[in-house]
């Protein structure tokens, strides 16, 4: 029983040294890095699962929503894969345009050379954009059909508006940038918008600017990384309830302006201590620090590996620590008699050296 419970020990341990490293106080630049890498597999694959999800026999009422709901796994024929894939690739396009094409389309229009001045977001990309939020996380029709009723002209000049009234950030201080006018300024007019999707809406608006004019995007990931230090216990680890997540696994949280003032905070602090070692690296953007949330939260679905060196360095340590220990512990009679073994075996040892 004794043994049984040292094991158990010690496999809590590793656990909880593999993932020491990913905390936002202590993760390295490195591993920073190494999780980004793991990016687009990631949202492969959670992807692809939540497609096969949608080909399973639906729950019961009763089981809706319960995270101990069996899961029947099914095999996919040859038609069902090419669905599969065709779901998943159509997500990781979006994903694409929502990181890469739309801001640099909205950066454009700042710069007034695609003939219209001032930054601004167009209907149908906002209706995209929801689309993208919904399918990255919480899937919530009812905010799509109210975003789908809004007139464009208010979505285009909301956001026009919004993008012309952040404040300048000073490189010294980012935490006094707060965008309380911006997001005042699509939340009150547009209906469906919270300061969730409105932090999305700068966050896209804003992911090519200077480092100090840039916003984060208040998702759950991020949240529960950064505020909530909520973290998966080992890498290999499927998402672990929690009491910061309802059983089907979305936030609990009101997303109110105090929160996202919370997340802002620790996003500029995590940026901030990051890019102080950045050296010949790319610094790291927000787009970047949301995309290893969603990592960490993924983190089974991943591929990554905690092999950090500074989680290498501390198990090291503490195997060492425990060897020293062991032996202070050794019972001086026990420790008496090894040492009157070893001082007759050592003439014997010189001896066979010196033979060869």
């Amino acid at each position: 029983m004794d043994n049984q419970k040292t094991t158990q020990s010690e496999h809590q341990s590793k656990k909880d040294m593999s993932t020491a490293s990913l905390t936002p106080q202590g993760i390295s630049l490195g591993t920073f890095h190494r999780l980004l890498s793991c990016y687009e597999a990631t949202v492969s694959q959670v992807h692809r699962r939540k497609s096969i999800l949608k080909l399973q026999p639906k729950q019961s009422k009763a089981s809706k929503g319960k995270s101990s709901a069996p899961v029947t796994k099914i095999d996919l024929n040859a038609s069902q894969e090419a669905q599969v894939r065709e779901q998943t690739d159509k997500f990781l396009e979006l994903d694409r345009w929502r990181y890469e094409n739309l801001p640099k389309t909205v950066f454009e229009r700042k710069d007034g050379s695609t003939g219209v001045e001032g930054a601004f977001i167009l209907k149908d990309e906002l209706v995209s954009i929801m689309d993208w939020k919904m399918k990255h996380g919480v899937f919530r029709p009812a905010l799509m059909g109210m975003i789908k009723g809004i007139p464009d002209k208010s979505v285009k000049q909301a956001t026009s508006s919004a993008f012309a009234s952040l404040p300048k950030a000073d490189p010294t201080a980012p935490l006094e940038a707060f965008p309380k006018s911006s997001l005042d300024a699509l939340t009150a007019p547009l209906r469906g918008v919270g300061p969730a999707t409105a932090s999305l809406i700068l966050s896209i608006g804003t992911g090519l600017e200077d480092s100090g004019r840039q916003v984060p995007f208040y998702s759950d990931d991020v949240y529960l990384w950064l505020v909530l230090n909520d973290l998966p216990e080992s890498a290999d680890q499927e998402e672990k309830s929690s009491i910061h997540r309802k059983p089907s696994g979305e936030l609990i949280a009101k997303y109110n302006l105090n929160e996202y003032r919370d997340l802002w905070n620790a996003v500029q602090q995590l940026r901030a201590r990051l890019n102080a070692d950045v050296g010949d690296l790319a610094p790291v953007s927000l787009f970047d620090i949301e995309k290893v949330a969603y990592v960490i939260r993924n983190i089974a679905l991943s591929g990554f590996i905690a092999r950090d060196p500074e989680v290498e360095s501390t198990q090291s340590s503490d195997i060492q620590v425990s060897a020293e220990k062991s032996q202070d512990t050794e019972p001086s009679s026990k420790r008496k008699l090894k040492t009157e073994v070893e001082a007759k075996q050592a003439p014997r040892r010189e001896s066979k050296r010196l033979r060869k």
